[in-house]
């Protein structure tokens, strides 16, 4: 598969001409999700399609899946954590806070609105989307803990103080 790492697409373009990406980026190309991550290897299968409706809104179907592993914040240990990816994005010229903050763009959760008067990263999108999954917390259902043997116990410092009691 082709690495979408450095594409970078005209939306509208690429919307109004109905164009597909089909390609896989590394995780080690997304800086802001390295942060986030225990472990950086592994890759993020992506589809981007553009469509316009019969409104002639432009849009970007993004799909995607792949695993990241991340730190349990329960035990500490490695969590495998599955994205998916499934994102309907209307394509709008404007500037991101005015976008965010439309009455459109708060009453309706089918679609995101994103600004796209600028060319577009195809890296910057899909970690946005791999982002906005993620857990603020992310936990194991159930936590195995480490058990401790009984060859690992060491005595008691108060078990002398016991043998004096009986005497």
């Amino acid at each position: 598969m082709t690495s979408l790492a450095a594409v970078i697409i005209d939306a509208f373009e690429f919307a109004r001409t109905g164009r597909v990406l089909d390609g896989t980026i590394s995780l080690v190309e997304f800086p802001r999700l390295l942060d986030m991550l225990q472990e950086f290897e592994g890759e993020l299968h992506v589809r981007i399609e553009g469509q316009t409706d019969e409104e002639r809104k432009s849009w970007l179907l993004v799909a995607g899946s792949g695993v990241v592993v991340l730190k349990c914040q329960r035990c500490l240990e490695r969590l495998g954590f599955p994205v998916v990816i499934h994102s309907r994005l209307q394509l709008r010229v404007g500037d991101v806070t005015e976008i965010a903050w439309s009455d459109e763009a708060l009453d309706d959760d089918a679609y995101d609105i994103i600004p796209a008067s600028q060319p577009l990263a195809v890296k910057d999108l899909v970690e946005d989307e791999v982002i906005l999954l993620l857990p603020v917390s992310p936990m194991h259902d159930v936590c195995v803990l480490p058990k401790s043997g009984a060859n690992d116990q060491k005595p008691s410092p108060f078990a002398v103080l016991a043998k004096l009691k009986k005497h």
